[in-house]
């Protein structure tokens, strides 16, 4: 018997909510991250010092990308199911899990070839230094990539898929079993039957409450109490006497 997958503390609808909401903001951040100061660099000269800065997305390319992905991934957690979700659930852990590695890379290592060059003689540049609200907010975009990533792949199989809930009456019986079992288990649990037990036998008719029927089909009726004068009805014999004669 196949066992029975644990299922989630919230309920199926409520969860795929729940990453579609971790994506959008997840695009969010890392699209405001794209837009802050990652590196700044001081150039001490005349007739005074100046300072050079690169942005997010001169720094780091890919976060503008990688917030695209994110809103594409919310299309694709409602338009798959099964292992499609898991392969999208996939992408957006391991672009999760660059972007993490590459915030924090911008905080220990700034991408000084991001500077505008601009360096003149007589000119003594500093060395750069990064501007951590850059890569902090790329960090936590990074992160919401990965925990929705991940979750996808964990419960992809109870997933509910949109647009179910529109099929017309009757529908559900005639709709073939998923392929994915753990997914089939818990639609039948959904339904609230049984996915592990037998299926519900017929009653049984005892023949002896049943009468037998007649020519329509239909019981035929028990013979009541002969008429109080004795006489018994009949057919007409066409002389308009009863069949059963006179009491």
């Amino acid at each position: 018997m196949t066992a029975v997958p644990r299922r989630p503390s919230a309920p199926p609808g409520r969860l795929l909510g729940m990453l579609a909401v971790l994506l959008a903001v997840a695009a969010a951040v890392l699209w405001g991250a794209s837009r802050l100061t990652w590196v700044s660099q001081v150039v001490e000269g005349v007739p005074g010092p100046r300072t050079g800065t690169a942005d997010g997305a001169t720094a780091e390319p890919i976060l503008v990308p990688w917030a695209l992905l994110c809103l594409a991934a919310v299309g694709g957690l409602v338009a798959t199911a099964g292992w499609g979700r898991r392969v999208v659930g996939t992408l957006v852990a391991v672009a999760g899990l660059w972007a993490v590695l590459r915030a924090v890379t911008g905080l220990v290592a700034p991408a000084t070839e991001a500077l505008p060059i601009g360096v003149r003689p007589g000119d003594r540049p500093l060395p750069a230094e990064a501007v951590v609200g850059g890569p902090l907010l790329a960090l936590v975009g990074g992160l919401l990539m990965l925990a929705a990533g991940l979750l996808t792949v964990r419960w992809a199989a109870v997933l509910p898929r949109m647009g179910a809930q529109y099929d017309a009456p009757g529908a559900g019986a005639a709709r073939p079993r998923p392929a994915d079992p753990d997914r089939a288990l818990w639609e039948a649990l959904d339904e609230g039957r049984d996915p592990t037990g037998e299926p519900a036998r017929e009653p049984v008719h005892d023949p002896g409450d049943d009468h037998p029927a007649g020519p329509t089909g239909h019981p035929t009726p028990e013979p009541g109490p002969p008429p109080p004068d004795g006489t018994r009805s009949g057919p007409s014999d066409g002389v308009g006497r009863a069949g059963g004669g006179a009491g």
